[in-house]
């Protein structure tokens, strides 16, 4: 035994004890489950829910950590097939680059969701204003790098870190000699004499510490820096539960690796339960997080469209006018919809008659400022109800004389280039490709003349932009000054087909759950409430709720 080492130490068969057997099936399993939700990500990547998580991001960074985790679901029953150093040789290069690379690519996209946030504020109350301090600050900055998309900045950040760490990890092992005697810095080479010690010695040093330092940083300093920079933001599709619970699930990993390495009363448990194993549990929750939380708010929706869509049917056969008359809701939060006086309410068990397309456009009409609010500080869709603001006065305001329909089209394509084209639009609207042709067809020409030529990377529908298409963060793009000839197609209701398309998504999407938001806030006692009303009020939430609530009706209440 005293001539055996790592370095000659032969092969064993593979173990396939109950707890090889569990690891193995467990790890397939997994393994199908993780990939079948991806894949079912993917083919709803046009949902609302899903469309602003930057998939391929995340996608990217699960499944560079999905190997490493998969690594350590194999090492229990077939490590022992492989010589003992090249085993370590092998978990050393994929914990010093797949683990790091995921780690940063899953921040890329936690960090893309804030920047989102930041930018949806402009769709709010105020956030014009504290969209141009920000273009000040970007300003004072160097005319090449305020230019810059920020998503290439944050990559570029990481792709030279990562080729920091790449070079770190195989320089580190070129220089370490326990893991080949033969070349290597004096002074690295294995210590311990016995077998034991040699295989606890293989797994310890300071060549391991730069893998688990991404992981620890990311835990400890980065999770919870975006958790208090995006404090107030209360979103509806659970990046803030998501950059919480990975953050909480993380902090125990890098301290229970080292402390399982280098405390030997793990050692029992090290037999079973590797120490990278603590890590990998991490990254199975990053994983339920990043993908299952997901799909199920994929499912959610679904049915929440379906319950809307018989809804509306309901309500459509019983009555075919929406007018509101003023009741009680002071006291109760109520108002009348409907020609047979039917109460709504914000209560629960009234609550799924404002479900309908009536109620909707009579807020949109009236005072859609609330539902503005909220649609973009936390539904991320701010751009849906701007855009249907605008554009429905923009049709009010249809001129009388054909002298100035060239100004009216000028207006069009403002609303064109601002919200429609997935060239030049921050946010482009979720629209079906053959109403984008149609709009497309009408608007494209002179946008392409007054803004210049289209983005090459148009076609690739899995690229991921920063965060969007569109002008530089520091720019301010000018009204149009088209002066050429207009499309014969060019009418009142060129927009009417995509108004029906975004109502269509409010509806099922951002309607309800700033109904459930209004009814959530009525059920708390506590002074806390969602964003949009008050973000710096120190009023009891029954206050908010009651200014919010006369916000939405008196401007209702003074047509009767």
């Amino acid at each position: 035994m005293d001539k055996l080492t790592v370095y000659n130490l032969p092969t064993s068969p593979p173990r396939w004890d109950r707890v090889g057997v569990f690891y193995i099936a467990f790890g397939a399993t997994w393994t199908a489950l993780v990939f079948s939700g991806m894949a079912f990500c993917l083919y709803h990547r046009h949902n609302p829910t899903l469309r602003l998580r930057g998939l391929p991001l995340s996608f990217g960074a699960i499944t560079l950590l999905h190997i490493y985790w998969i690594l350590a679901q194999i090492v229990y029953p077939v490590a022992s097939t492989v010589p003992i150093v090249l085993a370590y040789d092998i978990q050393y290069f994929v914990m010093g680059t797949y683990f790091p690379l995921g780690i940063a690519l899953f921040h890329a996209s936690n960090s893309r969701f804030l920047h989102v946030a930041k930018l949806q504020m402009q769709f709010a109350q105020g956030g014009q204003q504290q969209q141009q301090k920000r273009r000040r600050r970007s300003n004072l900055a160097p005319a090449w790098l305020a230019n810059v998309p920020y998503m290439v900045k944050l990559m570029t950040v990481i792709g030279l870190g990562m080729i920091v760490q790449v070079f770190a990890c195989v320089g580190m092992w070129l220089l370490c000699r326990k893991y080949h005697p033969t070349f290597g810095l004096m002074g690295t080479e294995m210590k311990s004499k016995t077998l034991p010690e040699q295989i606890v010695e293989l797994g310890r040093g300071w060549e391991w510490w730069p893998s688990v330092v991404w992981q620890l940083i990311w835990a400890w300093m980065v999770a919870p820096f975006l958790i208090w920079r995006a404090w107030d933001i209360r979103d509806t599709i659970g990046w803030r539960t998501q950059t919480i619970g990975c953050c909480l699930s993380s902090l125990h990993a890098t301290p229970m690796f080292l402390i399982a390495s280098y405390v030997p009363a793990f050692a029992p448990v090290n037999a079973y339960f590797a120490p990278s194993q603590w890590i990998h549990l991490s990254i199975f929750m990053f994983e339920i997080f990043a993908i299952f939380v997901p799909a199920v708010q994929v499912v959610r929706l679904d049915i929440q469209k379906r319950r809307v869509a018989n809804l509306n049917l309901k309500w459509d056969t019983e009555s075919t006018t929406s007018t509101l008359t003023p009741g009680d809701w002071r006291k109760r939060s109520t108002f009348y919809l409907g020609s047979d006086k039917s109460q709504l309410s914000f209560d629960e068990d009234l609550g799924d008659r404002l479900l309908t397309m009536a109620a909707l456009e009579h807020v949109l009409s009236s005072n859609p400022a609330p539902l503005q609010e909220f649609s973009a500080l936390s539904d991320f869709s701010g751009e849906n109800i701007a855009f249907l603001t605008r554009a429905a006065t923009w049709k009010a305001s249809w001129p009388q004389t054909e002298e100035r329909r060239l100004e009216a089209f000028n207006a069009a394509l403002d609303i064109y280039v601002n919200f429609v084209s997935p060239r030049d639009a921050e946010f482009p609207l979720n629209l079906s490709s053959s109403g984008l042709r149609r709009l497309e067809a009408i608007f494209e020409k002179p946008t392409r003349i007054l803004y210049g030529e289209a983005r090459a990377d148009l076609a690739t529908p899995f690229a991921d932009e920063s965060p969007f298409p569109g002008s530089g963060p520091g720019s301010v793009r000018p009204p149009a000054q088209y002066t050429g000839e207009i499309s014969k197609d060019f009418t009142p209701d060129v927009f009417d087909a995509a108004i029906s398309h975004i109502k269509t998504l409010v509806l099922t999407n951002t309607w309800p759950k700033f109904i459930e938001d209004m009814q959530s806030a009525r059920r708390k006692s506590s002074d806390t409430a969602w964003t949009g009303i008050s973000a710096n009020s120190q009023s009891t939430l029954a206050s908010r709720l009651s200014k919010q609530l006369n916000k939405l009706m008196d401007p209702l209440f003074k047509k009767h």
